[in-house]
């Protein structure tokens, strides 16, 4: 197979080809991923239109033989025709629509038209479309000249008016009819299992439904299944315990946390009134300078007096608070010298870079 190349051109970080025609897949055609694959020694990155085609080096104008990668086409087959599926039961069974369907890299989505589905509804249409692959219907394409199409009964969803000349139909035997020109299964077998991975509230009062199938499927099953191990391990637990464990995990951290918290305001408390005793004075006002930990440098300042400036530095940044002098000036100076950045105002300031803390004295 051949496929003549026009024009290569870099486009920003993109090598584009222009052809007259080709056999790959467009990107988002319908919905769907587009075909990868190859062009000479040039890889397919992504498909844009009838005679347009990223791929990843400058190819020269020309003739090339080129490829398909048939294993993603197999994988988005699987993908479209299980989209096809649940959209018919929904609509067959629960009388909801599909109002919007995408496939990405790692899942699929459909919009249903009704946004009060929840738990129960994803757990009784998962079950009808694994019912439906295990029963193993046929699915049929067939390509009709429009006015046959038009004679057709039991289309899903009305053909678009944007379709002009032949309509190819697909049909899952006892489920569904509909127009599309995207990858298809040839019998619901060949998707082995669907799951519903996620779903959510869609604007336009719609449900977002996110799906994996076939080889998706099984490799998150696999991904899940060694990190619920993982977690047997680390809690010493069955799988029906780990949520237990996991809670009782979250409560301990909590108790943890407040502990600390107590602990880290009684120094604070401590370390201010000592800071206090040794403030530095220059024209007669009293400045706090302290380098720290963030959280101590943080925590500190809700018990230093407002009769003090004080000045906490951390590694990587510092506040500045004061009801003396003006904060954000004094900001400005430590970024002229030391070349931190920040701002404020009048009695607080923040700022970001390393700062030697004996050194601030020089410029108060």
């Amino acid at each position: 197979m051949l496929i003549k190349i026009n024009t290569c051109y870099k486009d920003k970080e993109n090598w584009i080809i222009e052809v007259d025609s080709h056999n790959f897949y467009i990107e988002g055609k319908g919905g769907q991923l587009g075909d990868r694959g190859t062009i000479g020694e040039g890889k397919v990155l992504n498909v844009l239109n009838e005679n347009k085609i990223i791929v990843d080096r400058e190819i020269p104008t020309g003739e090339y033989t080129y490829t398909i990668d048939e294993e993603r086409v197999k994988d988005i087959a699987v993908q479209h025709t299980s989209q096809h599926l649940f959209s018919a039961i929904a609509f067959n069974d629960y009388n909801l629509n599909t109002v919007g369907f995408r496939m990405a890299e790692n899942y699929t989505t459909v919009d249903l038209d009704n946004k009060d589905l929840d738990e129960n509804f994803v757990r009784e249409i998962e079950k009808k479309v694994n019912k439906a692959i295990f029963l193993g219907k046929n699915v049929k394409i067939n390509v009709y000249t429009r006015e046959e199409a038009n004679r057709i009964e039991g289309f899903r969803k009305q053909i678009s008016e944007k379709v002009v000349g032949d309509v190819r139909v697909v049909e899952i035997e006892d489920y569904d009819i509909n127009a599309c020109a995207g990858y298809h299964v040839d019998n619901l077998k060949d998707i082995r299992i669907f799951k519903i991975i996620n779903f959510e509230k869609a604007k336009g009062n719609y449900t977002r439904f996110y799906f994996l199938a076939g080889e998706r499927a099984i490799e998150d099953y696999s991904f899940k299944n060694s990190i619920t191990r993982e977690l047997n391990r680390k809690f010493s637990c069955k799988d029906f315990e780990i949520l237990e464990m996991v809670e009782k995990n979250f409560a301990e951290i909590k108790k943890l946390e407040n502990q600390n918290r107590e602990i880290l305001n009684l120094y604070c408390q401590n370390l201010a009134k000592e800071l206090e005793n040794n403030a530095i004075i220059v024209d007669e006002n009293r400045y706090i300078l302290y380098s720290g930990n963030m959280e101590i440098v943080n925590t500190l300042s809700k018990f230093i007096s407002e009769e003090f400036t004080y000045i906490g530095v951390w590694e990587e940044g510092g506040i500045v608070l004061s009801k003396k002098i003006h904060c954000g000036e004094l900001v400005k100076k430590l970024s002229q010298t030391f070349g931190v950045k920040g701002g404020g105002k009048n009695e607080r300031a923040n700022f970001k870079g390393k700062i030697p803390i004996e050194e601030v004295t020089n410029l108060l």
